[in-house]
């Protein structure tokens, strides 16, 4: 602390007088562009006002597809149609680099952070000068105080897009996940003007001749600066997913570690030079209740004597169950804190997807249901203890539940396309349940929050009302490409579990299910005299002439409604073939997809085609895009 200029003030002063220079030189360093003593408002106030104004049009967004204009009964005239058509094209539409296995943001993003860099350029680098007198206009060269000031100003938005619960989602719909790539940026863009603000001194300095005598006098703003920019470099940098994934639970505590160092001296180096400190006190306003949000929610409203059974499926996915007393949606997912594997276990959470569906029953107990492939790390340890202590309970505190599909979107599509890959077969589930539970008269009268009004076991029927019935999807498909014959066999079984649960009307015209078997699981299932492309068999499940799956369920034969077949599934076909349907009554499609990243580029844009298509005249009422990535963070 001795290192802070005191007397300490929230605010630094703006005195300034002209001193010796002629009126000339003062009225040229009074220049709005120029003048130091005014640079917090004139760079860093209008990189606020850049990001308040991006949020605010996803506010308004938001408020318009979910409040306004959203609902199903409101299509609009064609010239609204084809409005939302273009926003969610940009939305989907993106790039695939096979060499680097890696998939780009959407176009629409890309604009974005286009629009960004721009920003940032020009008020950065195109007002002049770079470089000034020392004696004539003072120790700071105008690109470092320029940079140094909108580097500060993105600050409080790098923290607002990294906790999982934040003001940004609240106001926009935009799930933390999905504020990640925005986190990222918005750190690289901190980085690169701390670096901006941090060369121009070193190059002003090695010109005169006098950097040595500015790293041994001025201990406060060079040595500070210079632990901060370091740690700030391992924030930016260690958060890659090629090092992240090397070991999550160690990048994890580095992270949190190398945040608390560089904020504490980034606030030392800032000195409350001029409204410097406002900054900080954004931050922590922005970040602080944000994150303690989550711990009192699992603390006051979980509790901490909640336990998981853990068990090994026949296919090798790691079941986790968890009471819960909660509702949720598909496709959303819990973050687990296991406390007894370890202190560094402890510490950390491990983000899973929730594979089950709240009970029906209001006074029924619901069951949270994870199914996770285990790889390298906390899995890896997870399985093995579960191996060997089958349907062990283990205490875990859970924090949850996030992001999941939009359910107003989902019941305003009037059929519904699910895409899933490998370990995507459990994300799948939820979306079978929920619309079984709301195609059997059984299961009563399906609220907004997934809550039935009697037991589905028990209840009588129920005559849908006409209101209800036209809000809901009348068609489902689920499309699942998996290399593994054990994850085939368990999907099928599990999938029949629930068509014998769920008994609905004229099944096989709203519900089909096509396995792909690519790989090793291909191979195996493969029959002797078949070829390439046709449908498969094997002993466990077989196709029949009815384009029906044979499934044992619990000792009993059931059938699943669809068809297997050898090879990668044509996505984009799949997709144009759904559209098609929908086009020829007018009618809207939602499409999920949960997959690698290939799979994730083929079908978004697909779904881009077809919007593209809606501009050009197609008779569609519409298609929506839900992305589910393996990996977000």
């Amino acid at each position: 602390m001795a290192w802070l200029t005191y007397p300490l003030a929230l605010d630094g002063s703006r005195e300034f007088e002209c001193g010796e220079k002629t009126a000339e030189q003062c009225a040229y360093y009074m220049q709005h562009w120029h003048f130091w003593y005014i640079a917090d408002y004139v760079y860093a106030l209008p990189t606020v006002a850049f990001f308040m104004c991006a949020i605010g049009i996803f506010i308004l967004g938001h408020i318009l597809s979910s409040y306004i204009l959203g609902y199903r009964r409101f299509r609009g005239p064609p010239i609204w149609q084809k409005c939302i058509a273009v926003v969610r094209y940009l939305s989907y539409r993106g790039f695939h680099i096979r060499a680097l296995k890696w998939n780009s943001a959407s176009v629409g993003v890309l604009l974005l952070g286009l629009a960004g860099m721009l920003f940032f350029v020009f008020m950065d680098l195109i007002p002049q000068p770079y470089y000034w007198s020392d004696e004539m206009y003072g120790g700071s060269p105008p690109l470092a105080t320029r940079s140094g000031w909108m580097a500060l100003a993105c600050m409080p938005f790098v923290f607002a897009t990294a906790t999982k619960t934040n003001w940004i989602t609240l106001l926009t719909g935009v799930s933390h996940e999905r504020l990640q790539v925005f986190h990222r940026w918005t750190s690289y863009a901190f980085f690169l003007l701390a670096l901006l603000h941090t060369f121009p001194f070193i190059v002003y300095h090695i010109h005169w001749q006098d950097m040595e005598m500015h790293f041994t006098e001025s201990l406060l703003f060079y040595w500070t600066g210079i632990v901060a920019l370091v740690f700030q470099a391992w924030l930016t940098f260690a958060s890659h997913s090629s090092i992240r994934n090397m070991g999550y639970e160690f990048f994890k505590m580095t992270h949190f570690f190398a945040v608390v160092i560089f904020m504490v001296t980034f606030f030392w180096h800032c000195d409350y030079t001029l409204t410097s400190w406002d900054y900080f006190v954004a931050t922590a306003a922005v970040y602080v209740p944000c994150y303690l949000y989550p711990w009192l929610r699992t603390c006051f409203q979980y509790g901490t004597s909640q336990r998981a059974h853990i068990f090994v499926e026949d296919n090798g996915f790691t079941r986790i169950n968890i009471p819960a007393d909660f509702h949720w949606r598909p496709g959303q997912h819990c973050f687990l804190r296991f406390t007894s594997f370890g202190l560094l276990n402890t510490l950390s959470t491990h983000p899973f997807t929730i594979c089950s569906s709240p009970s029906m029953n209001p006074d029924g107990q619901s069951e949270l249901v994870f199914y996770i492939r285990h790889q390298r790390g906390f899995t890896a340890r997870l399985y093995g203890h579960a191996l060997e202590h089958p349907g062990v309970s283990v205490p875990v505190l859970v924090d949850g539940p996030y992001g999941g599909v939009n359910l107003q979107k989902y019941r305003d599509s009037d059929h519904v396309l699910v895409v899933a890959g490998g370990s995507g077969a459990g994300w799948c589930l939820p979306f079978i349940e929920r619309f079984l539970r709301s195609a059997t008269p059984l299961a009563g009268v399906v609220s907004d929050h997934g809550i039935a009004t009697g037991d589905a076991k028990e209840a009588p029927a129920v005559e849908e009302p006409p209101a209800r019935r036209s809000s809901r999807p009348l068609s489902l498909r689920i499309i699942l490409a998996t290399r593994d014959t054990s994850s085939r066999t368990w999907f099928l079984r599990t999938v029949g579990e629930l068509l014998l649960r769920y008994p609905t009307a004229e099944l096989s015209r709203k519900v089909r299910v096509q396995v792909y078997l690519t790989g090793d699981a291909a191979k195996e299932v493969r029959p002797a005299s078949a070829n390439a492309g046709e449908d498969r068999s094997s002993p466990s499940t077989s196709n029949s002439s009815t384009d029906r799956i044979e499934v044992h369920v619990k000792g009993c034969d059931g059938t699943v409604p669809g068809r297997e077949t050898e090879g990668r599934p044509h996505l984009p076909s799949i997709v144009a073939e759904e559209a098609a349907k929908s086009a020829e009554l007018g009618e809207s499609l939602g499409v999920y997809v949960c997959g690698p990243d290939t799979m994730q580029n083929d079908v978004r844009n697909a779904v881009a085609d077809q919007n593209l298509g809606v501009l050009k005249g197609s008779k569609i009422g519409g298609v929506y895009l839900h992305s589910e990535h393996f990996s977000w963070a």
